[in-house]
């Protein structure tokens, strides 16, 4: 099996983090959400595949994370300055090893298509 590890980044700005994944998880393009998810935010997700449109959905419903940033192997994530990334970065872990797995198990034709 390969390898589920996330390695997460530290920015100088302590509101943000990255986290890098081992395999694509997103398409091959730079996407950005902010809370509350709008309608363009959701006719982005249609054209994510299951899987991203899943981890961008869980993630932006973590209390505190204000926006995402996507690259097929990288989330960076900024979070409000009240929220603690010790309240945010488990929550982050176990949505992404979760996506990981998921996208190991099922052949890449089921990752394009639409939710």
């Amino acid at each position: 099996m390969r390898d589920n590890k996330v390695v997460i980044y530290h920015h100088p700005n302590g509101e943000i983090k990255s986290f890098l994944t081992p395999e694509e998880i997103f398409p091959p393009r730079v996407e950005y959400f902010k809370r509350p998810l709008d309608k363009d935010s959701e006719e982005t997700l249609r054209s994510m595949g299951v899987i991203g449109a899943q981890v961008v959905k869980e993630i932006m419903a973590i209390p505190g994370v204000m926006e995402i940033r996507i690259k097929p192997k990288e989330i960076r994530m900024k979070k409000e300055v009240s929220f603690s990334w010790e309240d945010i970065e488990g929550k982050v872990l176990e949505i992404l090893i979760r996506a990981i797995r998921r996208k190991q198990i099922r052949p890449a034709s089921h990752l394009d298509a639409g939710p």
